[in-house]
């Protein structure tokens, strides 16, 4: 027996304001719900959402849930098309989005990555394959 999948992700930042500007408007994910005080959430596919909450309230005692909240950047990666890599660096560049770094990876299944960073710092990659096979 084990789990059969991600149901959700989640990453932090101090203004959901901004997380919401990126993950909707930048990357496109819909939101379903309308953002809070305490989190935004986006619908990844039918099966996955992630969540940005604000650690500071979200870490708060007393909560429905367990407290949580991690402190520095988090990391993320999405699969895109490979045919929509320079469609990628065009729309971060269009938005004003630097780019941290661009890889080419020499593996099995060989792939490129975009890395940037969301406005709370957590890196965010894009990337063509599954590298990890």
């Amino acid at each position: 027996m084990k789990p059969e999948s991600i149901l959700e992700t989640i990453l932090y930042s101090n203004n959901i304001e901004e997380a919401a500007w990126f993950y909707h408007e930048v990357l496109g994910f819909d939101m379903p719900r309308e953002k809070s005080e305490l989190a935004a959430m986006f619908r990844i596919d039918p099966n996955h959402v992630l969540l940005i909450f604000n650690p500071t309230i979200s870490d708060r005692p007393g909560r429905d849930v367990p407290s949580h909240g991690a402190r520095g950047p988090g990391h993320v990666a999405f699969r895109i098309q490979e045919s929509d890599f320079q469609n990628w660096l065009d729309r971060f560049s269009k938005h004003g989005i630097p780019i941290e770094q661009e890889i080419e990876w020499d593996r099995t299944d060989p792939g490129k990555s975009i890395y940037v960073r969301d406005p709370s710092g957590n890196s965010v990659e894009l990337i063509t394959a599954d590298i990890w096979k």
